[in-house]
């Protein structure tokens, strides 16, 4: 007699790119973070079967932060962002390694302070891709180990910068995270990058 294994539905469906369409390749000019501590409740992702499988990847909810916290916004030099997934581990226990490379421009006070304080902080980032989604690095139960470093070039062509690379373990592929990001300039969408504007 036949044994059915529950939570095992197939939900796979055709995947489909129109001619014409842009995948436009590489992340905005910014960056959000926030030190896990000050992330009181997250939003949920795969707690029900998915429909869809879109659903499968895409947190519902938003992040609730402590009251006096807010996601802080670091600026890029442009087109030097990356964000990379790829699966790791064995058969059963397979998950993915998510990997965020950021540049920020120069190695002054500001940008030095702040790789001082995270350098043994538990941070979690949001990269936003060129089409206003967000996605995730770091999770409740992995936390992004942090790769930081400067180099102030020498030549008056180099570039003086600090890099950002964060690297966490995820069950999910950087999953996407189109709630509400609290910011000191606003509140933005996750969905589209654009401000949230509350009807009056």
């Amino acid at each position: 007699m036949a044994t059915n294994c529950t939570g095992a539905d197939s939900i796979y469906s055709d995947i489909c790119f129109a001619p014409g369409k842009k995948s436009l390749p590489g992340i905005r000019g910014h960056l959000y973070g926030i030190s896990k501590r000050d992330i009181l409740a997250w939003p949920t992702i795969g707690g029900e079967a998915p429909k869809t499988l879109a659903e499968v990847v895409k947190y519902s909810g938003d992040f609730k932060l402590a009251s006096d916290k807010k996601w802080h916004k670091i600026a890029l030099i442009p087109n030097e962002g990356q964000l990379q997934v790829e699966s790791q581990g064995t058969y059963g226990s397979k998950t993915f390694k998510v990997t965020g490379n950021a540049v920020a421009p120069g190695t002054e006070e500001e940008i030095s302070g702040y790789i001082a304080q995270a350098n043994n902080d538990e941070m979690v980032y949001l990269f936003v891709q060129r089409n206003g989604k967000a996605r995730v690095i770091g999770s409740e139960a992995f936390t992004p180990e942090l790769s930081l470093s400067q180099d102030s070039g020498k030549a008056a062509t180099d570039t003086n910068s600090t890099t950002i690379q964060a690297v966490a373990d995820d069950e999910y592929p950087a999953p996407f995270y189109p709630g509400k990001i609290e910011t000191a300039d606003g509140d933005f969408s996750g969905a589209t990058g654009l401000p949230i504007v509350v009807a009056a």
